[in-house]
């Protein structure tokens, strides 16, 4: 019996590897190849594609490759069909655009009833894009009186020390925070390194969704104090269905949450938690308060960015493919910035949600930045398109260094967060 269930626990390992394996590998990859290596061109210079798809790693001859290219995140303007030749390779021309941004190519091929596809973002001058989103006269004026009431009030910390999470090198504690106004709370997970004297710390902020968080954070283990936390004033170590029923029910579709009242957005409280809880790690004796930087993806980004610009405290940001950017690029004709809004020009009231979306449009933080940060992502992200990021990054007048994954989308290579952090390092004198 102990023999066939051996037997068994290893052919389910066998069957599970296999899997996840097939799931990561396309039986056939369809490329489209452009002919300057950095994907990147000048605005009306035509791009020369070469397509071709591959099967058990052979070129396919005599394949049928259909291509569509067009504005990022926008409708294609033309799909056509081409045909490899006897060496596995076809070709086609994109031209140039008009302006400075991307042009969405993508190719595809079906065999045996399965379609295999990919796609290829080519960019037009990046550097000079720039944004359609307006500064408002009174952004400054919002923002600061919004913290100068928040500040008003106690920040009444409580901590729960986690023995579980916790270890020989660190500590792990479940926090909470008051944040902008009384009995709102900001919660978080909080890892602080055993090691003696005051340590640099970062404010981790989280990508999109209603979930958990747990400790210990990888990045204490560098030797920073890590406060990850929420933004949806909710505890972080509730069980799995309570944030599936959260995120179904009261807070499915939480980034339109009264978006027709500046006031009233769902933003202004998760980015007042964020700006409270850097208050927070400037009053621990553990924290060097030179020495504070904010650290997140995607939504993560896009508060990365909104924190250190608001902070007098943070002194560094990375902020990798933030999202919130050009918020209002579709109704201009373009590509926006998750969680993309105003595709459709005829929602009710969209003249007030836009003007509402300038006071949270990442572009308009970006424009306030007074501290160096590093910024990371690719040209292939479907969630925070290039077109976004970019007119995030070029308005930034602060110190700044770009690091472009070109094939990456909504994720980073290894390097990408490696260099990230050593740049962070050096510049917190760590290294």
């Amino acid at each position: 019996m102990k023999r066939l269930f051996s037997t068994f626990i290893m052919l389910l390992g066998i069957f599970i590897v296999a899997l996840a394996q097939s799931s990561n590998h396309q039986y056939v990859t369809v490329v489209a190849e452009p002919d300057h290596a950095d994907w990147t061109y000048h605005t009306g210079e035509e791009v020369h594609f070469t397509t071709y798809a591959i099967k058990e790693n052979v070129r396919m001859a005599g394949a049928e490759i259909t291509y569509s290219y067009g504005p990022d995140k926008l409708d294609a303007v033309k799909t056509a069909t081409v045909k490899t030749g006897s060496d596995g390779m076809a070709h086609f021309t994109v031209p140039g655009a008009k302006e400075p941004g991307f042009t969405s190519v993508r190719v595809k091929v079906t065999l045996d009833g399965r379609t295999y596809s990919s796609m290829t973002n080519i960019a037009f001058d990046p550097y000079d894009i720039k944004p359609t989103t307006i500064m408002p006269d009174d952004f400054e004026q919002f923002w600061s009186c919004a913290i100068d009431k928040a500040s008003q009030l106690p920040l009444q910390p409580t901590l729960r020390y986690c023995e579980k999470e916790s270890n020989d090198r660190v500590d792990v504690y479940y926090l909470r925070l008051q944040s902008y106004k009384k009995g709102n709370y900001v919660y978080g997970v909080l890892t602080v390194p055993k090691s003696p004297g005051r340590k640099p710390a970062i404010l981790r902020l989280p990508g999109a969704a209603v979930r958990s968080f747990n400790g210990p954070n990888e990045l204490a283990y560098q030797g920073f104090v890590v406060l990850e936390v929420g933004v949806h004033g909710i505890p972080v170590d509730q069980s799995p269905e309570i944030y599936r029923q959260l995120e179904n029910g009261a807070l499915a579709g939480y980034t339109t949450i009264g978006i027709d009242n500046r006031d009233t957005y769902y933003y202004k409280r998760s980015i007042l938690g964020c700006v409270r809880a850097v208050d927070y790690l400037c009053t621990r004796d553990d924290v060097d308060t030179t020495r504070i930087a904010t650290y997140g993806g995607s939504q993560g980004g896009m508060l990365s960015i909104m924190t250190a610009a608001l902070s007098p405290h943070v002194s560094a940001l990375f902020s990798y493919f933030p999202a919130f950017g050009e918020l209002t690029g579709y109704y201009n004709g373009r590509g926006g910035g998750w969680p993309h809004l105003f595709r459709n020009p005829n929602e009710p009231n969209i003249q007030a949600r836009m003007e509402v979306s300038r006071y949270y449009d990442t572009v308009n933080f970006a424009r306030k930045l007074r501290v160096p940060g590093f910024y990371a992502w690719g040209f292939n992200d479907p969630a925070c398109c290039p077109t976004s990021t970019f007119s995030i990054y070029n308005v930034i007048t602060a110190p700044k260094q770009l690091q472009v994954g070109r094939d990456t989308g909504h994720w980073l290579y290894p390097w990408q967060l490696d260099n990230a952090m050593h740049w962070l390092k050096t510049q917190f004198g760590m290294e």
